[in-house]
């Protein structure tokens, strides 16, 4: 039930779509003219790297003409000309390219999109002038992080992190052959998966040695050691994987032939002491005998503090060109900054990510790049290999790429999050350095003679000044940063920089890559606890939805890490209060509640006091004049700008894509997985668009009631405030800790004990029935973030599957447990492999008073009337396969108690129709009516709180005229004159013309007359997937336009909704006897607004605009930052036909044209959906219909977009109708 995602088109299709979308496929800087000429057959050997190679985010050429570097956050890579270093060309790739490599010969290169499971080839045409165009987009597997060209240039190697494959591709072809995927390999299932074939092995770093024998892949998360347990310095162990290729076979079998692990154990912090061992091994580079291996080493015993938790490593593997290879220890970096040098800032090394050396062979230097302090980091290289510091064990060299007082890296010069380097040499001796700088979105170039920045070459454009664009990647900076750099108002005395850790020792991204996890189990203060993937912090599809934080729902609100940047991260409370005091002034971004930056904040908590929209630290981007508050930033890159990562694919979406299906996951498997998964109740935890039911529900701060402590009066406990409502007990307290009475295979979890020693929270200790369980954690990309369980118990899903206490818990009472066997378990493993945002979200039937309807409307004692209830149905009809024919809805009213069964429900996320007859009893007054959903109880739902309403009506005596007014025409226009033919209103505030009689019925009363009315506007809400209302209250009508007989016609002002998008007004009139007519008249118009729109990722705005025959429309949408797509069907029906489709890629603008051949008025609807945050203009032209042509633009790298609309059909025509108040009865829970 997986959506169809990122499929792949022949590689003769992307060309051509390619020519479509881009002309001559190239984006050229201003002054470049892009060229086609084709590669002349040069009779010269082929070229070779006379070096190993190396996955990276910023590639050198063959002949250091040209360097080429990933813009993942516009989609696009740039060439950089290394004589003059300024971007010649930017070429438009894959969604999130996050690594990059170049032939030999400077004429294919290769793009890892990690976002869009594929490789994008690009081929040079020309290089002087410059020319280069997309050739084909491959897709290998999920998550394709990085990517390298062995040094012969045969055969390039794609570590698809999110499917534990590598993909071979075939390198060595002549134009117009273009290159191909001869075949993947597993790791998972190999000796180099150490210790459980079932880890995800999630391969990254990728190195080729010089004579294309060997290539070396990391495993980028670390696993506990054969006796190991978590939460423990030295528990876990790094893993290299060699795999000896052979880059002249064309079989997968002879291109890779054997494969041996390389384990990295813990080594001496050289701080406090303590062992640490390596974690997140992005990248690896070989020099000489050697390969290196920076990354964030872990360090997570107790004390939880900056200095003693995460390291900056440097790890060794030695023997890389022969048949052993050793570990040969680790250097670690932060050793290195504990003496600057003279006149520099003390700063330590956070997040090790990338390494470049300046020669292969004998003495030299080598660079590593600091991710989170902005820094280059220089160590000596002697002939051996081994490296050292600068200057003596306490001092080593740095060069700022984010220094203030400096012009090249100040301002727009500045280089923030570096993430990769290359070394090129020039005139012998004579060395520079190009670092991609991901957050400052430029490349630094360095003067390796002289150890500083000379320039800066500026690639993607910075966010439009004052978006939420610019909002975001201020939030963004912060995510990434160990440092900071705020704004500094008049008046400051305290520090301004270097807020965010001590002295630049960690970052956030430290524990949560990507805002993800570091699969690390810390001993916290509240007990063991793993670094929670953020992505799942918020639903990405409802950024309303907020899952209550960490594992026992100790903070509400993003800024409660605050506390973490003091106190963790920070150098803590003030050993000296300051006025009583111990908030440090020069740390953190929260100030004081007065606004005076010179002054802490008394206090910072979890809950009492909110802390969003406190006063805090500002920071301003480079040409822009809006001070974005930092710490409130922060919390919207969350909630907006983390990707879950893609699931694993299976072999036939491989397949579509033209991949290779080898580790790809069993399609019958995931779909069993998915309807075993349901079946286990697993959902009654794991529901809702974010995967866990964990919601907060309130507006911080919390209710007093609603917070709990443990301590006192138990003083070995500690003392955290938590939310026991959120809490669900699972069985996982304990689990896996050896000796601990509640044993799992392995048993490595973490002991429950908090960072101070006392117990942990999550057991009821002073027996208050309070305090048991955990926060539900949210399911989202669950295969991508290993170990599981707050104390990492179970490091597999297939560990998680075994436990029969937890994966019981959703079921009823007396239900047996489909998930005993084995086979079972695997095939919900693989559902969850492949669980990911784009995953269809667990079915949940609901029903509000709104949807309860009575036919005739009006109420009389005494009569007979039909009772009926709209049911909607979130999620898909597939789902309710199982149950569809014992699903039934309770209806009930004084004398009436029925249960009718459900129909089946004719399109997903739409909604079923029941109706009942209702003898009115003899007695005027209020009566309540109450629809029960699924009264039997056979679907297990996440959310039963919906599957009751309640509405109560009036029943009325009978007056004599007892016949119901009617409609016969509605129509919206803000036109002046009125023009019922226009589909399109730019403002909300309308006419509705309404035509309306009050005929005579067949008794002898005289009709009544009309006196009211009220219309029910509706628009669309993806987020919700129903049609909103805005509820009617009846009115007196004004006097008529026009009559004739007993129909009278009306001109009433009204607003529809001021959503973009599709707008429906339903009219109704009440005669001055108290009938209401029985079915509204309705029509439709599009509200499409001047101004720009705003459209969060995954929403999509519906546009139905009816057009008479030979009508014509072109809608064009510039968008101004993100990135959307448009789709158009022929009608508003479940069969209707897509006939137009614009998906370009980011800020590209989209265009759409159809028109009416129906020989008939014919409603359209055009959907606009958002891959990202965006903001667009609608700019709409009449054209006529003969005119238009049917267009169906895809970006190679795109998903096709659904080919049947959002939602078919206008609202529901009968729904809750009553005079003014309607009374509703609190929802009740099943």
């Amino acid at each position: 039930m997986k959506t169809m995602k990122h499929r792949r088109v022949s590689l003769i299709s992307v060309t051509s779509i390619c020519a479509v979308i881009l002309g001559l496929a190239l984006l050229l800087v201003p002054g470049i003219q892009a060229q086609r000429a084709m590669l002349q057959e040069a009779a010269a050997p082929e070229a070779i790297f006379g070096a190993p190679t190396t996955s990276s985010p910023i590639v050198l050429s063959n002949d250091k003409a040209f360097v080429w570097s990933v813009n993942p956050d516009d989609d696009s890579v740039s060439v950089i000309r290394t004589d003059t270093d300024v971007e010649i060309a930017r070429l438009p790739v894959g969604d999130e390219p996050q690594s990059i490599a170049i032939d030999p010969d400077g004429e294919y290169v290769y793009v890892a999109n990690a976002a869009d499971n594929s490789v994008t080839v690009i081929r040079v045409s020309s290089t002087s002038p410059f020319g280069a165009v997309v050739e084909a987009t491959l897709t290998t597997g999920a998550e394709p992080w990085n990517i390298v060209v062995s040094p012969n240039g045969n055969r390039v190697y794609v570590a698809n992190s999110g499917q534990d494959t590598i993909t071979v591709i075939k390198a060595d072809v002549n134009f117009p052959t273009l290159p191909s995927i001869i075949g993947n390999v597993t790791l998972n299932n190999t000796t180099c998966n150490v210790g459980d074939a079932d880890r995800h092995f999630q391969p990254r770093g990728l190195a080729v040695t010089a004579d294309n024998t060997k290539l070396y892949v990391t495993r980028f998360l670390s696993f506990v050691t054969s006796t190991g347990t978590q939460a423990t310095n030295n528990g876990k162990e790094g893993v290299v994987c060699r795999l000896d290729i052979n880059t002249s076979s064309s079989t997968i079998g002879g291109s890779v032939t054997a494969f041996t692990p390389i384990t990295l154990t813990a080594r001496s912090s050289g701080f406090n002491g303590e062992p640490a061992y390596p974690n997140q091994l992005q990248s690896i580079v070989i020099r000489g005998e050697a390969a290196y291996l920076p990354n964030i080493a872990a360090a997570p015993a107790a004390p939880l503090r900056f200095n003693a938790d995460t390291h900056a490593f440097v790890n060794v593997v030695g023997g890389v060109t022969g048949t052993v290879q050793t570990d040969l220890g680790a250097l670690n970096l932060h050793l290195g900054a504990r003496l600057p040098e003279a006149g520099k800032t003390k700063l330590f090394f956070a997040n090790p990510w990338a390494m470049a050396f300046t020669n292969q062979s004998g003495s030299g230097n080598a660079y590593v790049v600091s991710a989170g302090s902005d820094l280059l980091v220089k160590l000596n290289v002697d002939a051996n290999g081994a490296i050292t510091f600068t200057t003596g064990v306490s001092t080593t060299r740095y060069i700022d790429l984010n220094d203030t007082n400096i012009l090249t890296t100040t301002g727009r010069n500045a280089g923030k999050n570096p993430l990769g380097i290359v070394i090129r040499e020039g005139l012998p001796g004579q060395f520079k350095a190009y670092v991609m700088n991901f957050i400052s979105r430029n490349v630094a170039v360095v003067d390796l003679n002289t150890d500083s920045v000379s320039t800066v070459v500026n690639l993607t454009n910075l966010p439009i000044p004052g978006t939420q664009d610019e909002q975001l990647l201020v939030g963004k900076e912060i995510f990434f940063s160990s440092r900071g750099n705020f704004d500094r108002p008049g008046g400051t005395t305290v520090s301004t920089v270097n807020r965010l850790s001590s002295e630049g020792w960690q970052n956030c991204a430290s524990c949560h890559f990507a805002g993800l996890t570091d699969g690390n189990i810390w001993a916290f203060a509240a007990g063991p606890r793993k670094s929670v993937p953020m992505n799942g912090t918020w639903s990405p599809h409802n950024p309303n939805d907020q899952r209550l934080l960490n594992y026992s729902a100790i903070f509400d609100e993003v800024q409660d890490f605050e506390i973490n940047i003091r106190n963790v991260s920070g150098p803590g409370p003030l050993a000296v209060p300051i006025n009583g005091n111990p908030l440090d002034p020069n740390h953190g971004l929260i100030i004081s509640d007065t606004g005076d930056i010179n002054t802490a904040p008394l206090i910072i908590n979890g809950f009492a006091k909110p802390n969003a929209g406190r006063p805090q630290l500002s920071l301003t981007l480079p040409g822009s004049s809006t001070a974005w508050p930092a710490l409130d930033a922060m919390k919207e890159w969350v909630r907006f700008g983390i990707r879950t990562p893609n699931g694993a694919l299976t072999t036939s979406e491989l397949t579509a894509g033209g991949g290779n299906t080898t580790g790809g996951l069993s399609p019958s498997d995931v779909t069993q997985g998915r309807r075993l998964f349901f079946q286990a109740g697993c959902q009654s935890c794991h529901g809702g668009t974010k995967w866990t039911v964990s919601s907060k529900d309130f507006t911080s701060p919390p209710a007093a009631g609603d917070i709990f402590v443990e301590n006192p009066p138990v003083t070995t406990t500690v003392n955290a405030q938590y939310l026991n409502r959120f809490l669900s007990d699972i069985g996982s307290f304990n689990l896996g800790v050896a000796g601990g009475g509640n044993p799992i295979d392995g048993n490595v979890g973490a002991i429950e004990k908090a960072a101070n020693g006392q117990d942990g929270l999550g057991k009821d200790y002073n027996g208050d029935g309070k305090g048991v369980g955990f926060n539900i954690p949210s399911l989202l990309g669950i295969w991508q973030v290993p170990p599981y369980y707050h104390n990492g118990a179970c490091e597999t899903l297939a560990c998680v599957l075994s436990n029969a206490v937890h994966r019981t818990k959703g079921l009823r009472p007396g239900q047996p447990d489909p998930l005993t066997s084995a086979a079972n378990q695997a095939r919900v493993v693989a559902f969850l492999k492949s669980l990911d945002a784009d995953t269809i979200f667990p079915t949940n039937l609901r029903i509000v008073a709104h949807d309860i309807f009575i036919d005739p409307p009006t109420v009389f004692t005494g009569t007979q009337v039909v009772i009926g209830a709209n049911v909607s149905l979130f999620g898909t009809q597939e789902d309710l396969d199982a149950v569809s024919n014992t699903l039934r809805v309770r209806l009930t009213a004084p004398g009436l108690d029925v249960e009718v069964p459900l129909p089946a429900f004719t399109q997903n996320f739409g909604q079923s129709t029941v109706t009942t007859t209702w003898n009115v009893p003899n007695t005027a007054g209020r009566a309540a009516i109450q629809v029960e959903v699924d009264s039997t109880d056979v679907l297990i739902e996440a959310n039963e709180n919906d599957n009751v309403a309640t509405r109560r009506v009036i029943v009325r005596n009978r007056p004599p005229d007892t016949t119901p007014p009617a409609v016969d025409k509605t129509r919206i226009s803000d036109d002046t004159p009125f023009d019922e033919n226009d589909p399109i209103v730019t403002t909300p505030n309308v006419k509705v013309l309404i035509v309306a009689r009050d005929p005579a019925g067949g008794g002898p009363a005289t009709p009544s007359g009309l006196a009211q009315f009220c219309i029910v506007r509706y628009h669309y809400d993806v987020v919700q997937r129903r049609w909103v209302e805005l509820p009617c209250t009846f009115v007196s009508l004004p006097a008529p336009d026009a009559s004739s007989g007993d129909t009278f016609t009306y001109t009433v002002n009204a607003t529809i909704p001021a959503f973009a998008g599709t707008a429906y007004a339903f009219t109704w009139v009440k005669d001055a006897a108290g009938n209401v007519s029985r079915t509204p008249g309705f029509d439709v118009v599009s509200f499409i607004p001047a101004a720009p729109i705003n459209l969060n990722r995954n929403d999509v705005r519906i546009f139905r605009i009816l057009l008479t025959p030979g009508q014509g429309l072109t809608v064009t949408l510039p968008i101004q930052f993100g990135d959307v797509d448009v789709s158009v069907f022929d009608n508003v029906t479940t069969n209707a036909n897509r006939i137009a489709v614009s998906a370009n890629n980011g800020t590209i603008t989209e265009t759409v044209s159809f028109g009416n051949t129906f020989g008939a008025n014919r409603v359209f609807q055009m959907e606009v959906r958002a891959v990202a945050n965006s903001r667009f203009t609608l700019i709409y032209q009449s054209v006529l219909a003969a005119l238009v042509k049917s267009s169906f633009v895809l970006a190679p790298d795109k998903e096709p977009l659904p080919d049947q609309p959002v939602i078919a059909g206008p609202p529901a025509l009968q729904t809750a109708i009553d005079e003014a108040p309607l009374l509703y009865l609190p929802l009740i829970m099943k």
